[in-house]
């Protein structure tokens, strides 16, 4: 397993860092945008959640790509891609025209949803502008599971990089009206986010079409999308889009239920949240990797590979969650001072913070567990593990400890890690089962 495990951690460096890359770029448009003023900065918070959340389930969907291309890649079909490359591309023009008519129809949509009309107004000169990323941002994704999928991530960390850099210039031109540029205000983030997405998406393209190392896919030369490929990574990828939607539902919900508790209970749960949020990205990239090197495994049929990878990926999400939950225990203080200096959102939080610390194993053994299950195609089940853990368990628990017990958020933070711990239990019953039965379809074919 030793050698596994150096495999895993080689192949989820640069995708980790790829992860925190690409959350600089949202940080660093509410960053430029809050200088502009509170209602700016409010208006942009509800824009950029509206945009996010209609990315995730887009991004949930294209994440099907993976497992289909990782497997093919383990087979060494390498004649496949193609084909599932371009299959993947339409796939992500039909969900940008939809993800596109939603966001031009943000105004109304969030005026409807009770949002203050002035804030409304503001959001909607993001929306407006980022809007014209949208296609070269799905693509973009594509290409970005393609290069994972065949354990390549260099090209795309190359491109976030400068994509990070570029973004943070536009910004800053786009925005205050510097070098040149028209002053844009809240539109200049989305323009600026825009405009990268587009370079990052040809620059990615143009790496894949031109490299030498993919030449003999000749990924332009010849149409082959095909609509039973697409059909398949619809049935893989909704399911991981209601995965990611009721966590990222029960996680958004708890910051409205907090806001009952008072102003400082909100403020301190939203650090703690931030940190833990920043702190996921880690998990989530060897996730990644996990998922690849499952994927080629069950893509030969090795389920003693598969095996060995899951349990390299649990042993090091452990190792860094162990890691990463140091650190938040022993600088708690230092942290929370960072975000805010009142005395009772400094005590609170700080509390938040060090139960956030625990909260990394249970975060980082469910997020390697679904995608383990992932990379294996199996998608449905590991959705309903998702919505009982945190919509039926851990929210009842949740608001039964913060309310019916009066322990306030600290209560509702434990039923969060509960939520988590059973989500991570649930997906490790989940794989032991589908190795099981695919360890017993073997023998059958063996002996027949």
């Amino acid at each position: 397993m030793l050698s596994e495990l150096k495999k895993v951690a080689k192949l989820a460096l640069p995708m980790v860092l790829t992860q925190l890359l690409w959350m600089t770029m949202p940080v660093v448009d509410n960053m430029m945008v809050g200088h502009l003023g509170t209602e700016a900065l409010a208006g942009m918070a509800i824009a950029t959640t509206y945009y996010w959340l209609l990315q995730l389930v887009c991004l949930g969907i294209l994440s099907a790509v993976n497992p289909l291309i990782a497997h093919a890649f383990g087979r060494s079909q390498t004649h496949e891609f193609r084909k599932m490359i371009q299959s993947g591309l339409v796939l992500s023009g039909a969900l940008s025209v939809l993800m596109a008519a939603v966001l031009y129809f943000g105004e109304p949509i969030l005026l409807f949803l009770g949002q203050k009309p002035e804030l409304v107004l503001i959001a909607n000169q993001y929306l407006k502008a980022i809007i014209w990323g949208v296609p070269f941002h799905l693509a973009f994704i594509v290409f970005r599971q393609f290069f994972d999928s065949v354990e390549d991530p260099k090209p795309t960390i190359v491109m976030v990089i400068f994509g990070a850099c570029l973004n943070a210039f536009l910004d800053w031109s786009l925005i205050y009206g510097e070098f040149g540029f028209p002053s844009l205000g809240v539109a200049g983030a989305g323009f600026a986010t825009a405009f990268t997405q587009g370079v990052l998406c040809f620059g990615l393209g143009s790496y894949l079409g031109l490299s030498p190392k993919y030449q003999a896919l000749q990924i332009t030369k010849r149409l082959e999308v095909s609509w039973h490929v697409i059909r398949e990574m619809i049935g893989i990828g909704l399911p991981s889009s209601g995965s990611m939607l009721s966590e990222m539902i029960y996680f958004s919900g708890s910051t409205l239920i907090m806001g009952l508790l008072g102003t400082a209970a909100v403020a301190s749960h939203q650090i703690a949240l931030n940190v833990a949020s920043a702190t996921f990205m880690i998990p989530l990239g060897v996730s990644f990797a996990v998922s690849v090197r499952v994927g080629g495994f069950a893509g030969r049929k090795d389920w003693i590979g598969v095996t060995r990878v899951g349990k390299a990926g649990l042993v090091l999400c452990l190792g860094l969650a162990f890691l990463n939950a140091s650190l938040l225990l022993v600088f708690a203080e230092t942290i929370v001072k960072l975000y805010n200096s009142d005395p009772e959102i400094k005590l609170l939080a700080k509390k938040l913070v060090r139960i956030a610390g625990v909260f990394q194993f249970f975060d980082g053994l469910q997020v390697v567990g679904i995608y383990i299950l992932r990379g294996l195609k199996d998608t449905r089940i590991p959705f309903l593990n998702t919505l009982f853990s945190y919509g039926v368990i851990g929210m009842s628990v949740s608001v039964g400890l913060a309310f019916g017990l009066n322990q306030g958020p600290v209560g509702f933070w434990l039923g969060m890690i509960l939520a988590l711990g059973i989500a991570a239990a649930l997906h490790q019953l989940r794989f032991r089962r589908v190795i099981a039965n695919a360890l017993f379809l073997e023998k059958t074919r063996s002996t027949q």
